[in-house]
């Protein structure tokens, strides 16, 4: 009984003392040829021989050569000669990224290493996908060659004959010192080649390359599932399997600016370079203080509305400028970009005579006829007019509203009136006997007539005099008379030192002075 318990103890310990390495399970790697296509897709098989427990797979090393599109694991078993062997295959799908000599690297799975494969991938043109004709891709673009800033339309088309198509992901359009643009969403249609109907997924963009030289456009690889119930995959529906379809890249010449269009300001390659004049009103009949309004329109095909100049000025001779904010837009035409910018402005006429709206001209590269041009506004001659009937004063302000302008303008008041309520007139009466009679006389009768008139109606004449009297006040005061309430705006301006200015005491009189306006 001892005996037999010695036995087992022993046999217990040997197979503990057996190390991890010698536990370690048979592994093999396999590919299915060694030699491929660019953008055909390899399959990478790790078989493990006599799996007892499940086991996680780090397949991190493979991405830095293939870009990893599916797995899926197969099982069996089998008996020769009395023999049981069992083994799990864990099938991975590569995309190559790039051509030449790619190592597959050994990876670690359950205490072994795998083995290291090479395998090689050349080029076969741009349609090396097409062993299938179910799927293959095409790219188009509108020039070979295009100038620094020049919109380039470049187009992707996905061929396909079979249905279901899932989750559609293209190469992400990544290129040094370009601005890139998606035209609107992927369209989709069918088109009929060679007697097959394939439907056709469509992706356009727009580049603006941002420096001369070589733009190498990569190569574009389309990734998606299809529901075909063709597939064996475990780890999705039973029914889905990875596709993938492949097209080399191409290579763009971007010219520099050319050297007849280096003064030339503003640098616009475009097909074509438009400017719309519109006015509020009639140009006729205007006179200062009137208000215009200008609207100026620039069109521009193959240049976003964001990227052209302004071109409205800021000052006239003879009139005062009031822009808006500018209007930017963009829009796609047949595939092309077309950029807006609006400019609108007020104007107001300060002087009479002949105002003169200068021209506007926009300097710009024709990319179809490869010469300068330009897009002209003629200038405009408008016949200003002086107010009828207005004061020096009156002018200024329907002209202008500047009130240092307005300040340095001579008051127009009536200065008699204010003289008479301001100092008495004094009479030089001659000092000889007849002025002192006809003096006396006039004290008689004027003392007959307070003794007869003002005594009997001393308090209506005192209300008459008070009355007269807050009736000249009123009419004199800076509320209803514009010249006095001029001049106190005035003189609450022209104190010398800045801090003696009041500058509630100047809101009020600028107040009180608009109000007769």
């Amino acid at each position: 009984m001892v005996k037999r318990f010695l036995i087992r103890l022993l046999a217990i310990a040997s197979v503990l003392s057996i190390s991890p390495t010698a536990m370690a399970q048979e592994i093999e790697v396999s590919v299915d040829r060694s030699e491929l296509a660019r953008g055909e897709t390899l399959t990478y098989t790790i078989r493990v021989f006599d799996q007892r427990q499940g086991m996680q797979l780090d397949l991190t090393p493979l991405t830095e050569n293939f870009d990893v599109l599916g797995t899926r694991t197969s099982s069996q078993i089998r008996s020769i000669n009395g023999t049981v062997e069992s083994w799990t295959d864990y099938i991975v799908t590569l995309f190559p990224l790039t051509e030449g000599d790619l190592e597959i690297p050994s990876l670690e799975i359950n205490n072994a290493t795998t083995e290291p494969i090479t395998v090689s991938v050349v080029n076969q043109g741009p349609r090396s996908n097409q062993s299938s004709e179910e799927l293959f891709l095409e790219i188009e673009v509108n020039k070979e060659s295009v100038y620094v800033q020049e919109q380039l339309l470049f187009t992707v088309r996905l061929y396909y004959t079979i249905n279901g198509i899932r989750n559609p992901q293209f190469t992400e359009l990544e290129m040094a010192d370009t601005v890139i643009q998606l035209i609107g969403s992927p369209n989709q249609y069918e088109k009929l080649i060679d007697g097959v109907r394939y439907g056709v997924y469509e992706k356009r963009y727009v580049i603006f390359p941002q420096r001369s030289g070589p733009l190498e456009i990569p190569d574009i690889l389309f990734r998606g599932e299809v529901t075909d119930g063709s597939s064996n995959f475990v780890f999705r529906n039973l029914n889905t399997r990875r596709v993938t379809a492949f097209i080399d890249g191409i290579t763009i010449d971007v010219l520099e600016r050319p050297a007849s269009a280096a003064s030339s300001g503003f640098w616009l390659p475009v097909s074509s370079l438009t400017l719309e004049e519109t006015w509020s009103d009639e140009l006729a009949d205007v006179q200062i203080g009137d208000s215009l309004i200008r609207t100026i329109t620039m069109v521009a095909e193959g240049l976003d509305g964001a990227v052209l100049p302004p071109f409205g000025g800021t000052e006239l001779i003879g009139a005062n400028i009031y822009p808006d904010p500018s209007e930017i837009d963009r829009t796609f035409v047949d595939g092309a970009i077309v950029g807006t910018r609006v400019e609108t402005m007020t104007i107001v006429p300060t002087e009479s005579g002949a105002l003169e709206i200068p021209e506007i001209s926009i300097p710009w590269w024709n990319v179809d006829t490869g010469e300068l041009e330009a897009t002209v506004i003629p200038a405009t001659f408008i016949d200003i007019a002086s107010v009828e009937g207005a004061a020096p004063a009156e002018q200024a302000v329907a002209s202008t509203g500047n009130l240092e302008e307005l300040l340095e303008m001579p008051p127009v008041v009536d200065q008699d009136m204010i003289d008479a309520q301001a100092e008495a007139e004094f009479i030089e009466v001659d000092a000889d006997w007849l002025n002192y009679v006809i003096v006396g006389a006039f004290l008689i009768v004027l003392a007959s007539i307070y003794r007869l008139v003002v005594m009997p109606n001393h308090a209506e004449i005192a209300a008459f005099v008070r009355a007269q009297k807050q009736r000249i006040d009123d009419h004199y005061a800076p509320a209803n008379n514009e010249n006095v309430a001029y001049k106190q705006l005035r003189d609450a301006l022209g104190k010398s030192a800045p801090n003696q200015r009041d500058l509630n005491e100047i809101r009020q009189r600028w107040i009180v002075w608009c109000d007769h306006f």
